[in-house]
C-alpha cells in the first residue's frame, strides 16, 4: 500500500534499506499492484510491464469527483459510486481501489468484488467508531502503529468541532515530522502518552497535553469534549511499551470511551 518509516530500529541504514526489504515481495509476482501516490512502492527495475497502479488522483485505478460525488474508476471508466460503500474517508476509498486491483489481477468476477466493497463494514481497530454520545464520536484506529497509517487517517479528515488526537507509544525510532502538517488547524488538540509522548508533543507543543498513560489522556479529553467533537486514537506508534498488542490498546480505548464518554 505504501512505504513509510516503521521498525526503523531494525534497519540501521535507514528508509532505503527498509524499502529494499519491502520490495522483495515483487520478485516472483506475476502482477505488481503499486501505489501511484507513493513513489517508494515502485519496483526499482524490471517490473514495469507487470505493474498495475492505483491512487487517489492518478493510476489505472483512481478516484474521480463529479458534482459532489466520488467514484471509483478503472482506466477512466466509472465502476462504483463511493456513496454505496459503508466505509467513508479518502483513505478507505483508496484502499478499495487497491483491493479491486488485486481482485482483478486474480480474475475474480468484477460484480462480486463491487458487491463486497458495498457490504464491507471495516475491521476492528481501523478507524472504527466505538462510541458516540451527545454528538461526540470516539474513533479507534489503534492499528495505526506507524506514521504513514496515522497520516492516512488524518488526510482529508473533516471534523465539525474539535479533533482530540491521541498519539503515543513506542515510535520505533521513526521520524514523526510528516504528521506536523495535519496538525495545524485551529480545532486540533494533541494528547501524547507513553514512551515517545514527549517527542510527539513537540509536533505542536502549544496545543499538546502530555500524560504517562492513555487513560490519563482520555480523562483529560472527557473533561473538555462538546457536541461535534471527535476523539481519535491514531497513535502512530507500536503499543508494546504499555500494552500486549494494538488490539489490547484498542479494546482499552473502546472501554474507556464508553466509561468516560457518558
Amino acid at each position: 500500500m505504501n512505504v513509510t518509516e516503521d521498525h526503523m530500529d531494525r534497519y540501521p541504514f535507514g528508509l532505503q534499506q527498509y524499502r529494499a526489504a519491502k520490495l522483495r515481495v515483487y520478485e516472483n509476482a506475476e502482477v505488481c499492484v503499486v501505489n501511484a501516490d507513493d513513489a517508494l512502492t515502485m519496483p526499482v527495475r524490471g517490473a514495469d510491464e507487470r505493474c498495475v497502479s492505483f491512487g487517489a488522483d492518478v493510476g489505472d485505478y483512481h478516484l474521480n469527483r463529479q458534482q459532489g460525488e466520488i467514484w471509483l474508476r478503472v482506466n477512466g471508466e466509472k465502476v462504483l459510486n463511493t456513496s454505496e460503500m459503508k466505509l467513508t474517508g479518502r483513505h478507505n476509498f483508496t484502499n478499495a481501489l487497491a483491493a479491486l486491483a488485486l481482485a482483478d489481477a486474480v480474475k475474480l468476477p468484477r460484480a462480486s468484488s463491487l458487491k463486497a466493497l458495498t457490504t464491507f463494514t471495516g475491521l476492528e481497530h481501523r478507524f472504527q467508531l466505538v462510541w458516540e454520545h451527545n454528538g461526540v464520536r470516539w474513533i479507534n484506529d489503534s492499528k495505526a502503529t506507524n506514521v504513514g497509517s496515522t497520516e492516512a487517517a488524518l488526510n482529508g479528515l473533516q471534523v465539525k468541532g474539535t479533533l482530540h488526537l491521541l498519539l503515543g507509544g513506542d515510535g520505533k525510532s521513526a521520524d514523526f515530522s510528516p504528521l506536523a502538517r495535519y496538525l495545524q488547524g485551529d480545532n486540533v488538540r494533541l494528547y501524547c502518552f507513553g514512551r515517545d509522548g514527549a517527542q510527539l508533543a513537540q509536533l505542536r507543543p502549544e496545543v499538546a497535553t502530555q500524560t504517562e498513560t492513555m487513560e490519563q489522556a482520555m480523562q483529560a479529553i472527557a473533561r473538555q469534549v462538546t457536541s461535534g467533537d471527535m476523539v481519535l486514537l491514531s497513535p502512530a506508534c507500536a503499543s508494546l511499551d504499555q500494552f500486549r498488542n494494538f488490539e489490547v490498546r484498542g479494546n482499552e480505548f473502546a472501554r474507556l470511551a464508553q466509561e468516560l464518554g457518558g
